[in-house]
């Protein structure tokens, strides 16, 4: 079958036709830099890491980019309490992060852009939204004009616009209706602040992705990418921007992968609920937290359980062990080719299928408990075996060292 993916704004899986020559520019939103990335993270991260992976496996091109916010109200009041300066508190976790990337295996991305770095590009994405007549000044600060976007709240979470307003304007609000959003802000004190036409200021959260994700992959992504609470108000941010500004839908395909739970609620720091990567990484390892996170498709909701970690691990042994009785074919063999054959079809249907990492982990065990009932594999058999190994390795991200040492 050919490749399938779920589109948040259809609610359907859609078709992925590309042209293979072409590169597919995808974006995924990064983490504001304020705190050791968490399990959620691993979550997200893994999981298009993997998408990208397996575009790459079907022989496409992919130009993927991804953010840091490194610069937040909660960065400046974190890096005061230590008495840092926040742009190098900021890096710190900036390294950190990708520090915990590479344990989990995850490819760095072709791309990683800072909102410090972009911030001509950003007054510049801010004044073509004011030009178009989105967006209104108010003694420092500019809101964007949501009634004005044709495709506004409510085209990713799936709620009429005029049923999200809960509370009407305070007297001295500055805005012209409640959902209106900041996309330049009036500077705080010692806060990090930028002159603008508009005064001192800083960038509104929603249109830092906007102008650097447009800068390097174009008016309109293929792929754009994050977790489900991203989707309101944050990528309808998102694209209500990019229509005041090229008149275009900002994305060909939205993505966006479930929440990782811990005691029934949303794993998130700003819950404080949060297990960070490093933690389990430290006790179960990089390669079993990511077979872990693999086991369900990234649209789930999952709950953290830490049998989860052990049981991977277990199961990445027996993985192990298939492959170096693979790698040392002894017998004459018998019946394993056609069992291959079925768990290859099987692998890729399931990856094509919105990339169903369970079903392909599931068809993965199943190969290699095969593989553990018989006595002997021939040489042919060795051989097939350690190719399919190898795709769902570079699919996956998983088991690589053992196929190559």
């Amino acid at each position: 079958m050919a490749l399938r993916i779920y589109d948040t704004k259809s609610r359907r899986k859609e078709p992925f036709s590309l042209d293979l020559v072409r590169e597919v520019r995808m974006y995924v939103c990064g983490p504001t830099v304020y705190d050791h990335s968490h399990l959620g993270h691993a979550r997200s991260y893994v999981a298009f890491d993997v998408v990208r992976r397996y575009l790459e496996f079907l022989g496409l091109k992919v130009h993927h980019v991804q953010n840091f916010t490194d610069v937040e109200e909660v960065i400046t009041k974190r890096a005061q309490d230590v008495g840092m300066e926040p742009l190098a508190y900021a890096e710190k976790f900036i390294r950190a992060y990708l520090e915990d990337m590479d344990a989990l295996n995850v490819r760095r991305a072709t791309r990683y852009v800072r909102v410090t770095e972009h911030i001509e590009d950003i007054i510049a994405a801010v004044k073509a939204v004011i030009d178009r007549g989105f967006a209104y000044t108010t003694e420092g600060d500019v809101n964007f004009r949501t009634r004005k976007a044709k495709h506004s709240f409510g085209i990713l979470s799936h709620r009429k616009f005029e049923d999200m307003v809960v509370d009407p304007l305070p007297l001295d609000s500055k805005k012209e209706h409640p959902l209106d959003f900041a996309i330049w802000k009036k500077s705080k004190p010692d806060e990090p602040a930028w002159d603008s036409p508009w005064g001192r200021g800083r960038p509104g959260w929603h249109i830092e992705c906007f102008a650097m994700a447009s800068k390097y992959l174009g008016p309109q992504v293929d792929i754009h990418g994050g977790g489900a609470d991203l989707k309101f108000p944050h990528h309808e941010s998102e694209a209500m921007i990019c229509e005041a500004i090229h008149g275009t839908e900002w994305s060909r395909c939205w993505m966006h992968n479930g929440f990782l739970q811990l005691q029934h609620e949303k794993m998130s720091k700003s819950l404080g609920n949060f297990v960070t990567i490093r933690e389990v990484v430290g006790k179960w390892g990089g390669e079993a937290v990511r077979f872990c996170l693999l086991k369900e498709s990234y649209r789930k909701d999952v709950e953290y359980d830490a049998d989860c970690f052990r049981i991977a691990k277990e199961q990445l042994d027996g993985i192990n062990r298939a492959i170096a009785r693979a790698r040392t074919p002894a017998g004459d063999g018998g019946d394993l080719g056609p069992v291959i054959d079925r768990a290859r079809k099987k692998f890729l249907t399931a990856m094509d299928d919105d990339f169903n990492t369970g079903e392909a982990v599931y068809t993965i065990l199943e190969l290699t408990e095969s593989v553990s009932e018989v006595t002997a594999l021939s040489r042919d058999e060795g051989k097939r075996l350690l190719e399919f190994y190898r795709d769902a390795s570079q699919v996956l991200g998983v088991f690589s060292s053992a196929l190559t040492t």
